[in-house]
């Protein structure tokens, strides 16, 4: 099934959003999925102070990637970037209804 992931990552160095991208790609492709784009959106203010992991985030990078995979597979990337303190905010929709030209 086709899914499309936004997530902001906390403000730190590209290397950390790199490594949370290619993490989120080795899971989706090692379990049988396809990761069709990644986008990155740049480094914006947030509209509103986020509060997460014990800290407050005024701005963070922002990136969307779009995949298709398993059900189980998208739910375990979820939750693992709910966890990971690099992460701002991330949610995923589903994109199934909504063809795609790559």
């Amino acid at each position: 099934m086709l899914y499309e992931l936004v997530g902001i990552a906390r403000v730190g160095t590209m290397k950390e959003v790199r490594d949370i991208v290619r993490t989120m790609g080795e899971i989706i492709i090692k379990t049988g999925g396809v990761v069709r784009r990644v986008d990155w959106l740049g480094r914006q203010f947030l509209p509103n102070v986020i509060g997460k992991h014990q800290q407050l985030h005024f701005a963070g990078h922002h990136f969307t990637m779009l995949f298709d995979s398993s059900i189980k597979t998208q739910r375990d990337i979820y939750e693992l970037l709910r966890v990971d303190a690099r992460m701002v905010r991330v949610t995923r929709i589903s994109s199934a209804k909504r063809r795609v030209e790559v």
